[in-house]
């Protein structure tokens, strides 16, 4: 293997990893957002619990 496949080996095992931690950052914000959205909901719900709507 030559100087020039190597370098082309790790530029693309870069972008792969590049790749992978953009898809974890965003299932990560996504996963997130459930998580405050579910939490809000268990908020309001106690909410008209305790006001007896």
């Amino acid at each position: 293997m030559n100087s020039q496949e190597y370098d082309q080996i790790e530029e693309a095992a870069n972008r792969l990893q590049h790749e992978a931690s953009v898809k974890c950052s965003r299932e990560l914000e996504k996963a997130q957002k459930y998580k405050e959205g579910y939490t809000q909901g268990v908020e309001d719900l106690l909410r008209c619990i305790r006001r007896g709507e």
